[in-house]
């Protein structure tokens, strides 16, 4: 089981085990893996690949042209995907 907290300025899983991992420490392979596995739609995409980034959900709601909500609504979409595969 993983818990993750959108509101830090990286998206925080953190493991069962207690391991913390940030989107955008995931090694190439474990994002080609997420990319295949889960399934994302439309924003999703954009969001989780700059997320991989290390760009920020404030920079990304900008570059979007959304509100910082919409994003961190996305993103939390992002989170439990990636949770359902871990």
């Amino acid at each position: 089981m993983c818990y993750f907290f959108p509101y830090l300025d990286n998206v925080t899983l953190i493991t069962e085990g207690g391991s913390v991992m940030i989107i955008s420490d995931y090694t190439e392979i474990e994002l080609d893996f997420l990319r295949r596995s889960c399934n994302f739609v439309g924003y999703e995409k954009d969001v989780f690949e700059l997320r991989s980034k290390g760009v920020s959900l404030e920079a990304i709601a900008e570059q979007m042209n959304m509100s910082v909500n919409g994003i961190n609504k996305i993103s939390r979409k992002v989170n439990n995907k990636i949770i359902k595969v871990l």
